[in-house]
């Protein structure tokens, strides 16, 4: 997908001014079969189950299939065409939600404290850089029935200011009180839609009460400047003291 200069340029400065937008059909129905093949086969991955030991997350993903590679290529293709910036992917997962999968708290991406193998206090994601951007693919249709994903406009300031507005516990939980000051939209997406947005986005989703599977591709990344921290996340979240901040609390 390459964008021209006066779309690039629009969908940068919505970014600047609310830390989000969207690309519609960007993935064709046939790729996104394929990637939900490779994600089912995947081997030596992070697999996170919900209350009900359904699957809720995988990562470790993007690297684990040809189509997976080829979107985190296409992705980086994307960053670069819109922000004049080179990207590598920080993080990644599959979150599954099927029907009656759980939803997740109001957070920020990587805005929490945790303790690393050695006991010494970490910044979250900002050990890592300061700046980050999610690419959210529906690989299935979303909407308030299947718990879509809603997004407040982005906030702005240092690791310290917005830990301020979390509940500063391990997880990047913000504050009911600072929840309810904030307008979070949400959104409907069909298969192939992407949700571009800030990890200062605080986000959240409620439950799938529908019959239908809310499926979805995440991934992170971060300003090539700082190098590839890919291994090294992961690494230390293995580590990590924190046990309850590993995979985001969920609603029955």
């Amino acid at each position: 997908m390459k964008l021209n200069k006066k779309i690039a340029e629009g969908l940068n400065n919505e970014f600047k001014e609310k830390g989000y937008f969207i690309l519609q059909n960007a993935v064709s129905k046939n790729i996104l079969r394929k990637i939900i093949n490779e994600i089912e086969v995947a081997k030596n991955v992070d697999v996170y189950l919900d209350q009900k030991k359904n699957v809720r997350r995988v990562e470790r993903i993007f690297n684990k299939g040809s189509k997976l590679r080829d979107i985190n290529n296409k992705f980086i293709k994307i960053l670069k065409n819109i922000f004049k910036t080179e990207y590598l992917i920080f993080k990644d997962k599959y979150n599954a939600k099927p029907p009656g999968g759980e939803g997740f708290y109001a957070h920020y991406d990587g805005v929490f404290k945790f303790k690393d193998k050695n006991g010494n206090i970490k910044k979250g994601w900002y050990e890592y850089g300061d700046k980050f951007i999610n690419i959210l693919l529906a690989l299935d249709k979303s909407n308030k029935s299947n718990g879509a994903l809603e997004i407040s406009e982005a906030d702005k300031g240092s690791f310290e200011k917005l830990l301020r507005n979390t509940k500063n516990n391990g997880t990047p939980d913000i504050l009911k009180s600072y929840e309810k000051k904030k307008k979070f939209k949400l959104f409907k997406l069909n298969e192939g839609d992407l949700i571009i947005f800030s990890n200062t986005c605080a986000h959240r989703s409620k439950k799938n009460l529908s019959n239908f599977n809310r499926r979805s591709l995440y991934y992170t990344y971060s300003p090539k400047k700082n190098g590839s921290k890919y291994k090294i996340y992961f690494l230390d979240k293995k580590n990590s003291k924190n046990k309850n901040s590993k995979s985001l609390t969920g609603e029955i």
